[in-house]
This record gives structure tokens, C-alpha cells and sequence, in this order.
């Protein structure tokens, strides 16, 4: 309760996590006073669209669409949602702390050094390379996936990006707001001996935190966090799927093919039909389409409405499809 920011690190897939953070939050919560949570999933150049949803500006899948979530961070946005949607129940301010992506990769093309124009403007206000003991994790980390490719000083320099990015944000925050306390949500590897960035908001602001992690591994040195949580690991339940590979553009979301065990096409659906809505729901871009399937489980049904191209002639149909996991095909009926 006397800690002004608290880090809860993070395996990304894993959903005992995720609900440890949301009890955190909880927590912190009902301990009263100005809160925020500061997230890595999300980057901070879009801000706004976030302060847009958790206003009521936009829906879900607007400002999922608009912070190129499913684009810039990729994993199942289930395991984030209620966070998010607590946080927005309770008027806690979400605060994006990642850096753009397009900074990281033209960090790993290049170098700091390197950077220009509108990307140098982005770069964080410092870096400290002096953590000798978080360059050995790294390198270790680093020849562990050789797939990687790229050189380590790049891999280096991106990860320390990252690091000092978030850790300027969580600062600036907290300066701008002296009464407030925050949340901090990030990758283990940003929490972990304080290497990332609570050492590195430590030296913006002199603040030390509090770390929590649940370890994946047998942890055999202490400094790795200030408390361990030990816990079984969590399923998160499987998605409802109907088996069609997607584009997408400017005009919506189209079915460019199937999987082999694809209810969709069983359906009816066919390749280049453009999907209308679910349910009743418009879809209009991908993350239209993931929040209106966000729910479904194998063994649900939908209503599908699509848009087929009939001798030039676009005609619009409905399919009511019994959904599949991605593993097994499901039962489907058109009408």
C-alpha cells in the first residue's frame, strides 16, 4: 500500500498470470486513491485511441483497430480484456508504455546512432547500458534462438529501447501526477533482478517499486523479484473458430480459403465472400471480427453475413454455422 508503482511481470500466453495482474489491480484499487495502469501491449504513440474507449468515444474494436493491436502485439487479446475492461469499469486510465514498432525495427536494421527524422524524435530521453549482469541474461537469452539472426549489440540495443521507453513513461506519469500510483504490466524479461525498467524509472524519478512474478523456471537466486507467486499453470478455454484463412483492406474482412476441417465452408462460405457481421454485429476490419468472436466457444453457433460477387452482382446471404475448435470441424447448416 506504500509503493507508489508496482511491476507484475508477465509470460505472455500464460493465463495464471494475466489473473494474477487482474487481482493486483483489484487490490490496488480498493486501497483507494489515483490509479493508473501502465501496459506493454500497447504503444504509445496511440494513446488517444485508448483514452477514446475508456471515455465511450469508440467501441472495443475501434480502438483495437486503431492501436493496431492485433498487428503490433498479436497475442490472444482474452487474456488482456479484463484488465482492460476493469480498468475501464473503474475510470483507471490505461497508460501505453511500448515503443512503436517501427523504432524497434529500424533499431534492429541499424543502430541508435543511426536513427533519424521522425523516428529519432521517438527514441526515449536516455539509455544506460551499464547493467553488465542483465547483458550476460541477454546474451544468454540471445544464443538461445539463433533463428533470430541480426547481431546481439541490435538485439541489444532494441531490447534496452524497449526498456528505457517504458520506464520514461511509467516516469512521466508519475511526475505529472505526484498523488497518483501506478500498475506497471510487462514481459518478465522487463521485470526481472529490476534490470528493465524499474531500475530505469529508479533513475528518472528515484522511485523503487515493488516487482511480482510468477517464475516459469527454479529460481535459485532471490534478487529475482520481491515476492514469487507460485501457481499452477491456467488453460485459457478454447476459441469457437469456423475454419477460414482472412485479408483484409479497405472495403472489410474476406475469406481468401479454408482449413480442412473448416464448418465455414461446410456452411456455404466460399472464397472472396466479404464478411458483413456476426450476429448482428457489423464487421467492418479484423478487429471487428475478433471481438465479435471474442466469446464463442467450439459447439456455439453464429449467424454469418456475407457479401458474394454473383456474375458481377453483389448479393448478400446468411449462414448459421456451428463453430469448430482448431483442431476438430463442428456440424454447419446453411440457409
Amino acid at each position: 500500500a506504500d509503493e507508489r508503482v508496482i511491476y507484475v511481470g508477465e509470460t505472455h500466453t500464460a493465463l495464471e498470470d494475466h489473473l494474477l495482474q487482474l487481482e493486483v489491480l483489484k487490490a490496488m484499487r480498493a486501497q483507494g486513491g489515483s490509479l493508473a495502469l501502465g501496459v506493454e501491449w500497447f504503444q504509445w504513440p496511440f494513446q488517444e485511441h485508448l483514452d477514446d474507449y475508456m471515455a465511450g468515444r469508440i467501441t472495443e474494436g475501434e480502438m483495437l483497430e486503431r492501436t493496431g493491436y492485433f498487428d503490433r502485439w498479436r497475442f490472444d487479446y482474452r487474456l488482456y480484456r479484463p484488465l482492460v475492461e476493469f480498468a475501464r469499469e473503474q475510470g483507471i486510465p490505461v497508460i501505453a508504455l511500448n515503443a512503436p514498432v517501427e523504432l524497434t525495427q529500424a533499431i534492429s536494421r541499424a543502430d541508435i546512432e543511426a536513427i533519424g527524422g521522425e523516428l529519432h524524435e521517438q527514441l526515449p530521453d536516455g539509455y544506460d547500458f551499464s547493467d553488465t549482469d542483465y547483458r550476460r541474461r541477454l546474451e544468454s537469452f540471445y544464443g538461445q534462438h539463433p533463428e533470430s539472426g541480426g547481431s546481439f549489440e541490435g538485439f541489444l540495443q532494441v531490447q534496452l529501447t524497449w526498456d528505457e521507453t517504458m520506464a520514461q513513461n511509467v516516469a512521466d506519469y508519475l511526475k505529472a501526477n505526484p498523488d497518483a500510483r501506478m500498475l506497471v504490466l510487462a514481459g518478465s524479461g522487463h521485470v526481472e533482478y529490476r534490470s528493465g525498467i524499474p531500475q530505469r524509472v529508479t533513475r528518472r524519478t528515484g522511485i523503487r517499486g515493488t516487482s511480482i512474478l510468477i517464475p516459469k523456471y527454479t529460481v535459485t537466486d532471490s534478487r529475482v523479484a520481491d515476492y514469487l507467486l507460485h501457481a499452477d499453470p491456467v488453460e485459457l478455454p478454447e476459441a469457437g473458430v469456423f475454419g477460414a484463412f482472412l485479408d483484409t483492406g479497405e472495403e472489410g474482412v474476406f475469406i481468401s480459403g479454408f482449413t480442412e476441417t473448416s464448418s465455414g465452408k461446410q456452411a456455404g462460405m466460399q472464397e472472396q465472400d466479404r464478411i458483413l457481421a456476426i450476429d448482428g454485429t457489423s464487421v467492418n476490419s479484423y478487429a471487428d471480427l475478433k471481438i465479435a468472436m471474442i466469446d464463442k466457444q467450439p459447439g456455439d453457433a453464429i449467424d454469418i453475413e456475407l457479401a458474394r460477387d454473383v456474375q458481377g452482382r453483389s448479393e448478400r446471404l446468411s449462414l448459421h454455422v456451428e463453430l469448430g475448435s482448431r483442431g476438430r470441424p463442428a456440424s454447419a447448416h446453411a440457409r
